[in-house]
């Protein structure tokens, strides 16, 4: 049963809660974490690999889309492959993935829109409901 966090972003503007899960993801690496970003669809994973790349001035976080079964890669992000090595998932979908329980540790990561809210109340009853214990915290 994997250890599923909330983390809701208060902050308005348009890709904070991207840039938080930047943060997230950031600090997974750091500690040595293998790291899976799953995107809903190609438009979110292309600004979410722009976004590893510059979303601080003095650090990057190596990552790739597609991960070969052979290679060790740190951080993957893609809205089609899973990656071989299966720590931590941060979800960026407005879904919970039916893979999710595949991983040690799930991270959902949700912005100020009262959509993108609503939605992350029913992955939260939908986590419960599974038997998981979901967490959340509020981020300012």
């Amino acid at each position: 049963m994997p250890q599923i966090d909330f983390y809701i972003v208060d902050d308005s503007a348009a890709d904070a809660w991207l840039r938080y899960a930047c943060r997230l993801v950031e600090k997974a690496y750091t500690l040595g974490m293998h790291v899976h970003i799953h995107t809903p669809n190609e438009s979110l994973t292309m600004q979410m690999d722009e976004l590893l790349w510059v979303f601080r001035d003095r650090s990057f976080i190596p990552h790739q889309q597609v991960c070969s079964e052979n290679e060790l890669c740190a951080v993957t992000l893609n809205h089609e492959q899973l990656p071989t090595q299966r720590e931590l998932l941060v979800n960026l979908t407005p879904d919970a993935p039916d893979f999710y329980n595949q991983f040690e540790r799930v991270i959902e990561v949700v912005g100020p829109d009262d959509t993108m809210k609503q939605k992350a109340r029913e992955r939260f009853r939908f986590y419960k409901e599974k038997g998981d214990t979901p967490t959340h915290h509020q981020v300012s």
